[in-house]
């Protein structure tokens, strides 16, 4: 669900995969954004951030154990009340990074013989030679 206001934006995903490495991947996204941290709460998964005119806050929440809520929010410091611009840079700009991240990360595995990254469709390791799943 994406709701578009003056001066802010809210969005809300699913994605299937676990909450450590949504999160992981999520701390991953908003560092690359450049954004100021100012509170992060790694047992809940919660993260407020600011940039120099936009207040963030990111949360996620596990559904089930294949399946995770992120939810993004973002406001201009100052509230405007009437503005037809839209204000959704930085909440498309994470799911962006998010979502590429998140591609990345599935399509490599680690190999269990030599811990190499190695394509998730190997049959082989091409490091080692380890047979794969």
């Amino acid at each position: 669900m994406r709701i578009d206001g003056a001066g802010g934006c809210f969005d809300n995903r699913l994605y299937e995969v676990d909450i450590d490495t949504a999160w992981n991947i999520a701390l991953l996204s908003i560092n690359e954004m450049g954004v100021q941290v100012d509170d992060q709460d790694n047992a809940q998964h919660i993260l407020h951030c600011h940039t120099q005119k936009k207040i963030m806050q990111l949360a996620m929440q596990q559904l089930d154990s294949e399946t995770v809520q992120v939810i993004m929010d973002s406001t201009k410091k100052r509230l405007q009340i009437y503005n037809w611009k839209p204000e959704d840079k930085e909440v498309n700009q994470f799911y962006e990074l998010f979502e590429k991240k998140l591609t990345e990360y599935r399509a490599f595995i680690l190999c269990p013989g030599c811990s190499a990254k190695i394509s998730s469709l190997a049959k082989f390791c091409p490091e080692c030679g380890c047979k794969l799943k």
